[in-house]
């Protein structure tokens, strides 16, 4: 039977504590939003989104904000000091951030994309009902009529009335998507 002299369990043992110290802070990369479940969490949103705006700088405007259970929460964030510049931040469920990475932006009408573009399609995230998230995903999924629907994932685009809002359900027959309105309340389901 072999057996493991002092020294080298101490050594084992010390470098099990550096690798575990070493994921924890390059998991946390020095920035922490909280965490939490940012499908159906709305206060965990807000927070993550305060913990971006103190990285990113205000006024924070926002192009997109996405979540999913694989990545977590995903904003596409205008830079305040330069207005056609769009960086991207990610928020793991533990708390996590990363970013800022640039976004590549694409004109859609085939002109230039400016900073007055950016600006049109941007807007204040405090605008948005996610304080009501919870709320919403449990109107969705009565709405939907599938008792084993769940939220996989939702999207905001936008807060003007063309613009994306949707929740999407996932149930073992079905993907229902909820199309909201601004304040978070369901517009229309979609089947």
């Amino acid at each position: 039977m072999n057996r493991l002299t002092n020294a080298a369990v101490l050594a084992i043992a010390a470098l099990a504590a550096a690798v575990a110290t070493g994921c924890s802070a390059a998991s946390s990369g020095g920035n922490s939003a909280g965490g939490g479940d940012f499908l159906t969490d709305g206060h965990a949103v807000v927070s993550a989104l305060d913990a971006i705006a103190a990285k990113s700088g205000t006024p924070m405007r926002i192009t997109n904000i996405s979540a999913d259970g694989v990545s977590g929460l995903s904003v596409d964030v205008q830079e305040p000091k330069n207005h056609i510049n769009v960086d991207r931040y990610v928020v793991a469920s533990n708390g996590s951030i990363t970013g800022p990475t640039p976004v590549k932006l694409m004109s859609l009408d085939g002109g230039p994309v400016t900073a007055a573009s950016v600006d049109q399609q941007a807007f204040d995230p405090k605008t948005v009902g996610f304080v009501r998230l919870s709320t919403t995903v449990k109107e969705a999924i009565a709405k939907s009529h599938y008792s084993d629907a769940h939220v996989n994932q939702w999207e905001i685009g936008g807060t003007g009335p063309d613009d994306r809002r949707y929740l999407y359900l996932e149930s073992e027959r079905a993907r229902p998507v909820a199309i909201l309105r601004r304040d978070l309340t369901i517009a229309d389901m979609r089947y």
